[in-house]
């Protein structure tokens, strides 16, 4: 991995810095510009992970809940299609805007710690996972 990947993704391999990047690009915790998302796509699509403030963080709690890239990109595939109307611990209650940026919408480790066991080792859809962590966090 190049010095400046090393130095953006610290412990992570080259693969998992650019699976990562795949997967941030996409559902990244802050604002972006689309210019700079565009160019950053391009950079993954040649094969060289990129990362802006926070996307190693990110990944890193990520990873220390259980969650894989693949998993990760689940979560949030599921978390478009449920209503944020229906849950005020809905993360796009917490999504991160800036004029003219893509907004962004922050990983919250406490929140879903538990979100791959329940899919991985007690058998819950995705879907129905993130319903029972959402559930449970506006219970609470």
């Amino acid at each position: 991995m190049s010095h400046e990947a090393t130095e953006r993704w610290p412990g992570f391999s080259e693969t998992e810095a650019l699976e990562w990047s795949r997967v941030i690009l996409h559902h990244s915790p802050g604002p972006l510009p689309a210019s700079i998302k565009a160019q950053m796509s391009a950079a993954i699509r040649r094969g060289t992970p990129v990362a802006a403030s926070g996307w190693a963080r990110t990944a890193e709690q990520a990873r220390d809940c259980g969650f894989t890239p693949i998993l990760y990109h689940s979560l949030f595939a599921v978390l478009h299609a449920i209503d944020p109307n229906s849950f005020r611990s809905h993360p796009h209650h917490r999504q991160v805007t800036h004029r003219n940026q893509v907004p962004g919408v922050p990983f919250e480790a406490e929140l879903w710690q538990e979100w791959p066991r329940l899919v991985l080792k007690e058998g819950f859809s995705p879907g129905t996972a993130a319903e029972l962590v959402l559930l449970f966090a506006t219970s609470t």
